[in-house]
């Protein structure tokens, strides 16, 4: 299914809306290669209003610059790099929802690997790095295998935009997952690997569905109707659209299972984050009795309020029903409501949508976004106002720091990446109640380095 390399520069409004929290987003997806390898496209995007352009003869004129550096056990294995030129006609015409799309399509070998992405705005020569962890696995031909699922969030006719035609259509892909503020749906692509190279046929059928996590126990939300696929023998692509509709701020996870008319299987699964703030109050204020749906949705808003609570709230909350304690949220949001003649809690709203947030950047196999250090402190605190990255310095362990002006008359908070595995942990503040290690430096960073020059 994908025959050659290519990449393809796109800008588009997404989805996403004007929320502009991570300069640089990340996505990728693993398609079937010939032979053992295995294609990984790399999708990324940044906000046009970050590049700095100046006045020339055509118009104005930027360019950024992005590196990708391959890297597998802390070996280096390969580093391309690219530039993009954006021309406008007037500084004027970028909107603000507008993003700079890009695709890079890498041909690998199983094993895990390491991708590191930094853009710098050729003008102002401010830079921007993320990094995506990826396992590579083969796709066994005499077993039914199937890709990742790639989320878009425009699906366009083919021959607009080549390289990301997917057949008959094109499919823009939306590399942050955030779905829902703007449009109540988004399109999914995967590809589908029938066993046997096309000796035998197969009847095949896609159930899918939309799930949810709550105390590290899975709910189904919605089951979305099966899909069957007649007569296939050879790879073929499944796409479709799925309606977001009643599904309030929070992360999602789509799961495509593929079942064979020969009782094989295979599962693809593709987290995501929805942002509709119009829903949080009106799905959150339940009567008396609530419905099943309500009861899942009050429950996650208590996981994302706990570092709000204090201790014997807490422990009161363990004892309550869902009823209760929806009484009890829409009393608690009010503690923050400056108008209380209204309504409305902003405060609430803008709460889940930085618990979202934190669970789209930093989700890991331990545990949500929101519930990390990094997390923690964005959830509280919001953007903080300058931050400091020290990543690729190849001599010591990365870390950053993050200061909020405006929070005690100016604080800081250090995260290091203790580990080396993406893991940033909070080891000193200068905020009141948070760890307080004025040594951090010497305990942390200093004995890590090959050269103790600072």
């Amino acid at each position: 299914m994908r025959k050659a390399l290519s990449t393809l520069l796109l800008i588009v409004l997404l989805s996403a809306g004007n929320v502009i929290a991570s300069p640089l987003n990340l996505d990728a997806c693993r398609f079937r290669g010939e032979d053992d390898n295995v294609f990984l496209e790399l999708y990324l995007e940044i906000p046009r209003c970050l590049i700095v352009h100046l006045a020339d003869s055509s118009g104005w004129s930027g360019t950024v610059s992005f590196t990708t550096d391959i890297t597998s056990e802390g070996i280096l294995l390969a580093r391309d790099s690219w530039r993009i030129n954006d021309l406008i006609q007037e500084p004027g015409d970028i909107d603000s929802l507008q993003k700079i799309v890009d695709v890079r399509i890498y041909k690998l070998t199983p094993g895990w690997y390491k991708l590191d992405v930094t853009t710098v705005d050729s003008i102002s020569q401010k830079n921007w790095t993320e990094s995506l962890q990826v396992e590579i696995s083969d796709f066994p031909e005499d077993k039914l295998t199937a890709s990742d699922i790639e989320l878009a969030g425009y699906l366009l006719p083919a021959g607009i935009m080549d390289k990301y035609d997917r057949g008959e259509f094109t499919l823009v892909p939306t590399p942050n997952l955030v779905f829902g503020r703007h449009r109540p749906y988004f399109f999914y692509y995967m590809e589908i690997y029938p066993p046997g190279v096309g000796e035998v046929e197969y009847d095949l059928t896609i159930q899918r569905a939309i799930m949810t996590e709550i105390n590290d126990s899975q709910y189904m939300i919605e089951a979305l109707p099966d899909i069957v696929h007649s007569n296939r023998s050879e790879a073929f692509a499944d796409v479709d659209s799925v309606s977001l509709e009643g599904l309030p701020t929070g992360s999602y996870t789509l799961v495509l299972q593929v079942l064979s008319s020969k009782e094989d299987t295979t599962l693809s699964a593709k987290r995501f984050w929805i942002m509709r703030p119009d829903l949080v109050s009106r799905t959150l204020i339940p009567a008396e009795s609530t419905s099943t749906y309500d009861s899942l949705s009050i429950e996650r808003e208590f996981q994302e309020i706990d570092i709000l609570l204090s201790n014997s709230e807490i422990k009161r909350a363990r004892m309550m029903t869902v009823a209760d304690k929806a009484r009890f949220l829409n009393v608690f949001w009010r503690r923050y409501d400056d108008d209380k003649s209204t309504p409305e809690v902003p405060f609430r709203d803008e709460f889940r949508q930085r618990v979202a947030e934190a669970d789209r950047r930093w989700d890991n196999f331990r545990s949500a976004g929101h519930k990390t250090d990094r997390g923690r402190i964005y959830v509280l605190h919001g953007e903080p106002d300058n931050r400091e990255i020290h990543s690729l310095e190849i001599s010591t362990i990365p870390y950053v720091i993050w200061t909020y002006d405006r929070v005690e008359g100016g604080v800081q908070f250090v995260f290091v990446d203790r580990i080396g595995q993406g893991e940033f942990s909070l080891v000193h503040s200068t905020k009141r109640g948070e760890i307080n290690q004025p040594n951090w430096y010497e305990m942390y960073i200093q004995q890590s380095r090959v050269s103790p020059q600072r």
